[in-house]
């Protein structure tokens, strides 16, 4: 076993879908994703040019100019209006997409909670996103347009230190807004996974559960905060069927528990791994395997540090973007473009945003390649823990079917976009371990 710190990871090229899941399988996910990702696409494309209308077009101006003038000449009213113009007008036309995905979710059996309850986590999630945007882009718009000592250099030291708190403070101030956590329960699988972190030599105060089968069927499992704030987090929906099976309660004499694999009801549905396993563990063991093997991918997670690289690259981001910025806005000819005096002009807040989303936009393409290094890392240092591939293709097998994952992914949008390497790639990457390690689980 090897969990030391990697640079390079194999990654095979992706096989088809047809070589890990059966044409029906592959149809309902294809199905599910294609509209999605379309949909999504629209609205990103909404979003924008909502923003270029606000930000160049004459009565976009003077609908921004109106809403910063209802602070009169006090400064600080006048960026915070400008921005949160902006900012409300992109959640109101967001809405009708998002209600749409939410329709198709409750459609495919993905929702668990009722309309009532969607709204308001919608409405939080934008309120959040109000706030940590007017805060940083109007506080930007203040400190050029007052130009305190070293601007533009402090502007962007701050703005580095907001991405580090935000990484701090986000797991145990807004996480908690939207679910509950708890900690893993004592028992076998709690052990485990608490000895895995030990022989990954990772400091684990706790494994948490959150309580998303509130909301989803949906399985998934993360790590969030840096330092003292670091925490490994679970879906209870990962867990549920596992703890049924414990109780004794499999459904149907089905003894894999999954009932069939109809619909998703909370976290019953049945496993997208469970098959071709040949009966060789019980149900509740191949349960502890998969939700181990993906404990051990986000330990693998902190054990090379990657919530803080990220955070660390995000602020030095940050701090690059405040300085272009400040820099691109003492150009005439984008004054002139966007029709204001600077920086430090309240009326910027949109053409600010614009500039943000333009940038990025152009740096996705780098970030989702480090992601997807990242996530492709985790996977091998996860097999290498486990040396079990057979589970890990179990694992992503499952994690493709109960999520909808797009099959048959457009290879573009995988490299402009996709955090996470396509469910192929993955299985692929399984099996040339499996391949470079003989005499263990077959893949």
């Amino acid at each position: 076993m090897s969990a030391g710190r990697r640079l390079w990871v194999p990654r095979p090229p992706a096989g088809d879908a047809l070589e890990a899941f059966s044409r029906e399988e592959v149809a309902a996910c294809v199905a599910y994703a294609k509209p999605r990702q379309r949909w999504g696409l629209v609205a990103f494309a909404v979003n924008l040019l909502l923003v270029v209308a606000l930000a160049l077009s004459g009565p976009g101006r003077r609908l921004v100019r109106w809403c910063a003038g209802l602070a009169g000449g006090w400064a600080p009213g006048r960026a915070a209006l400008a921005v949160t113009l902006v900012v409300a007008a992109q959640a109101l036309v967001s809405l009708p997409f998002s209600l749409r995905a939410f329709g198709q979710d409750v459609r495919t059996g993905l929702a668990t909670q009722r309309l009532r309850g969607f709204l308001v986590d919608w409405s939080k999630g934008r309120a959040v996103g109000l706030v940590l945007t007017v805060v940083p882009v109007a506080a930007l718009v203040l400190a050029a347009h007052w130009r305190p000592f070293g601007y533009p250099w402090t502007a962007a030291a701050v703005g580095a230190l907001l991405v580090v708190a935000l990484a701090l403070l986000g797991p145990v101030v807004l996480e908690p807004l939207f679910n509950r956590f708890v900690p893993l329960p004592p028992g076998p699988l709690r052990e485990r996974v608490l000895g895995l972190a030990a022989e990954m030599r990772v400091p684990v105060r706790d494994v948490l559960v959150s309580d998303a089968s509130r909301r989803t069927t949906r399985v998934n499992a993360y790590v969030s905060g840096v330092g003292r704030t670091r925490r490994v987090v679970v879906y209870d929906t990962l867990l549920g069927r596992g703890q049924g099976e414990d109780r004794g309660q499999a459904q149907d004499g089905d003894p894999d528990g999954g009932g069939g694999g109809g619909q998703a009801r909370g976290g019953d549905q049945a496993w997208g791994g469970g098959q071709g396993q040949g009966g060789e563990r019980p149900a509740p063991a191949r349960h502890q395997d998969e939700v181990a093997l993906v404990l051990a991918h986000e330990l693998a997670h902190v054990r090379h540090r990657d919530v803080l690289w990220g955070t660390a690259a995000g602020a030095l981001l940050t701090a690059a973007g405040v300085l272009a910025v400040s820099w691109l806005l003492e150009r005439s000819w984008l004054r002139d473009l966007l029709h204001v005096g600077g920086l430090g002009d309240a009326l910027v807040a949109p053409g600010l945003l614009l500039l943000g989303a333009v940038g990025g936009l152009l740096a996705s393409p780098l970030a989702s390649a480090v992601s997807r290094w990242v996530e492709a890392r985790a996977d091998w240092v996860a097999l290498e823990v486990s040396r079990d591939p057979a589970t890990a293709v179990a694992v992503e097998r499952r994690l493709a079917l109960e999520n909808r994952a797009d099959l048959r992914p457009n290879r573009l949008l995988v490299v402009m976009f996709s955090s996470h390497p396509p469910t192929m790639a993955r299985i692929a990457q399984a099996r040339l371990w499996a391949a470079h390690n003989p005499g263990g689980p077959t893949a």
